[in-house]
């Protein structure tokens, strides 16, 4: 008789437990937010990932090619500003499409890299951005459709005018690469204009037919930057120009990791 009301104790007391609310795996659920909903998303102190242990996940499903800018900025008076982590992923949050230690922190307002970060994205894709918030945090999003007219192949390369510029999309998650035709109509030196916005590396490679020229790690770049294309005379030691001609050029990432935008252009 006593080992059956120890029994009916230990069952009212499980269908009790079951009735309290459960904190603690409250806190390990973290929602999912949108950006195609809201164009802005505030992490809460009591929902960074210092307080919870737990990311939060943002989607977004771009209507268009084109690169999507999240600017990260203050929720509260705290001098430090807000600090935290952000990471591009694919559509099943299993694959990261950046790196994983792209730094944001609003105190360095001097240089956008330091608050804004650019992703390249495909039309009608999901993505999802990984927050690591160190700090209370509002993100706001910016969208803008790029068109593309660069080719895939050498062959079939973009006629870039020259003092004409162009502006290409380096999408995350491809290895897709641009290529461009620049034709010299008497001997000079190839002076390449460009502006990239990526966090992480596009390749800038020259090619004359098939001769590979040299190539040129490029990273984010505040202002507009030159890149000189010449020759070497070996014995007097001096750049000399570049033969009349056609020349190539290709625009690829550096790394997997890498997307973005660029602009380009040649005198």
């Amino acid at each position: 008789m006593r080992s059956l009301c120890q029994k009916g104790i230990v069952i009212l007391l499980f269908f009790l437990l079951l009735m309290i609310p459960q904190r603690g795996f409250a806190a390990e659920t973290v929602t999912d937010k949108d950006f195609n909903k809201n164009k802005q998303v505030k992490i809460s102190a009591e929902n960074t990932y210092e307080k919870t242990g737990k990311y939060t996940w943002i989607k977004y499903q771009p209507s268009a090619d084109g690169y999507l800018t999240v600017t990260a900025s203050d929720i509260t008076d705290d001098a430090s500003g807000a600090t935290g982590y952000i990471t591009l992923y694919n559509s099943t949050k299993s694959q990261a499409y950046s790196s994983k230690t792209i730094y944001y922190n609003t105190k360095n307002t001097k240089n956008a890299y330091w608050y804004k970060s650019i992703f390249g994205m495909q039309k009608d894709q999901i993505y999802y951005l990984r927050i690591k918030s160190e700090t209370p945090v509002k993100l706001t999003r910016v969208f803008k459709k790029v068109n593309d007219k660069s080719a895939a192949m050498r062959t079939a390369g973009t006629v870039l005018k020259k003092n004409k510029t162009r502006t290409g999309l380096i999408p995350a998650g491809t290895a897709a690469a641009d290529w461009y035709k620049v034709t010299l109509t008497k001997n000079q030196k190839l002076k390449i204009y460009y502006n990239a916005k990526t966090f992480g590396a596009f390749r800038i490679s020259i090619y004359s037919a098939n001769r590979h020229l040299g190539s040129y790690n490029v990273s984010y770049t505040s202002k507009q930057q030159k890149l000189t294309i010449c020759q070497y005379n070996y014995s007097t030691g001096k750049k000399i120009p570049m033969n009349a001609g056609t020349y190539y050029i290709k625009i690829e990432k550096a790394n997997s990791q890498s997307s973005g935008y660029y602009k380009l252009k040649w005198k």
